[in-house]
């Protein structure tokens, strides 16, 4: 079933011109990677894997030949998954999931000062912690650095909670996976010279809650992987001035372990790297683009470049150039090469690690504009 999807995908993908300069190719990819045969792109029923291969089979599909073997870069880390019915009952009251409680690692939420200002808490018998909130915290899956598991904690929102808690019955289908296979795609188009322009997104995105939540990812990040995947169509029509790179990336939810991974173990030369493109959250934009480490020596010349061309073209409302930060995957190749960090500010596009950042949500009005400012920056097209 899972192939026949993917098959439809595909085939709907190859009906989109080559040619075509509107943003039906992009919209078709961000549909695709936020379906729900992805799972949330996280661990849960291996759904970044579904992921990177279908983002593979369209390297392949659009003429982008592979760095590695079948275009993966294979790697591990620890993480947890949510996967098959959840239930959490309050003196047998049905909670609702997400809307009604989060489930969250205690290394970021359930801290010893926390713990202490929950008007209410309970530890059940595996460790894992309830406390009350007024308001439950963005979703973010766990990042896990240590052999051992940490117990885990779920908020619950006060006000669905009884005035007195007398039975609580938890069902959380939580599964810890050390040593979880991943895989970062990659791939790269020759130029005229071995000059390498490079550009990189994260596909991964935050799984599941159990049965009942998927976490479909448009804006954060089908939107930018999209936006390097219509690089790699375009790039592909005619043999590029400078090699082109494509470093899609999974892990970046917990914490850059993808970027991280092929940061320290390069495929490329970094030595030969003119620029590396780092495009996260590409959806909206009636505000403009910001771009992070604009400020630094290797980068400066490149934003101003880049401000010239809004001037000329006037394709975002304003450039806002921020300092280096490691808020996405860019932030490990700046040790190595120039590196920059693109993304939209302002609506239209869904949530933010929440089950309503669907593609329906996604607004790509001023799509076409901002990718090409980014593809005449590189000098894909004049």
């Amino acid at each position: 079933m899972k192939k026949a999807l993917l098959l439809l995908f595909a085939s709907i993908i190859a009906t989109t011109s080559l040619y075509s300069q509107d943003s039906v190719y992009a919209r078709q990819i961000i549909k695709a990677l936020s379906s729900s045969d992805m799972y949330g792109r996280g661990a849960s029923y291996h759904g970044d894997s579904i992921a990177a291969s279908f983002l593979a089979n369209e390297m392949k599909r659009l003429g982008v030949l592979p760095l590695q073997i079948d275009y993966f870069q294979h790697y591990t880390y620890n993480c947890y998954s949510l996967e098959g019915p959840m239930s959490l009952k309050i003196n047998g009251t049905e909670l609702e999931p997400y809307t009604q409680y989060r489930i969250y690692s205690p290394a970021r939420q359930a801290t010893p000062s926390k713990l202490d200002k929950a008007p209410w808490k309970k530890q059940l018998k595996d460790g894992t912690w309830l406390i009350a909130v007024i308001q439950l915290d963005t979703y973010s899956p766990w990042a896990v650095n240590t052999d051992r598991p940490d117990p885990v904690c779920i908020e619950v929102l006060e006000t669905a909670l009884p005035k007195k808690v007398k039975k609580v019955e938890a069902d959380i289908p939580i599964h810890y996976r050390p040593n979880y296979l991943s895989r970062n795609v990659v791939g790269y188009i020759p130029g005229i010279i071995d000059t390498m322009i490079v550009f990189t997104a994260h596909y991964d995105h935050c799984g599941t809650m159990g049965d009942a939540i998927i976490f479909p990812g448009a804006h954060d990040n089908a939107s930018g992987t999209a936006a390097v995947m219509d690089i790699a169509r375009i790039a592909s029509q005619k043999q590029p001035y400078y090699t082109i790179v494509f470093m899609l990336f999974s892990g970046e939810e917990l914490g850059l372990k993808g970027s991280k991974y092929a940061a320290e173990n390069p495929l490329i030369d970094f030595n030969k790297v003119k620029l590396l493109c780092n495009i996260d959250m590409f959806c909206g934009g009636d505000e403009g683009l910001m771009v992070f480490n604009a400020n630094s020596e290797k980068t400066k010349p490149y934003f101003e470049q880049l401000t010239n061309l809004n001037e000329e073209y006037h394709a975002a409302l304003t450039l806002r150039p921020r300092d280096n930060a490691p808020n996405s995957d860019h932030y490990w190749f700046s040790n190595y090469c120039p590196s920059l960090f693109i993304l939209t500010m302002g609506q239209p596009y869904g949530g933010y690690h929440d089950p309503y950042d669907t593609c329906e949500g996604c607004g790509l009005k001023h799509y076409n504009n901002f990718l090409s400012l980014i593809l005449r920056l590189t000098n894909i097209i004049p």
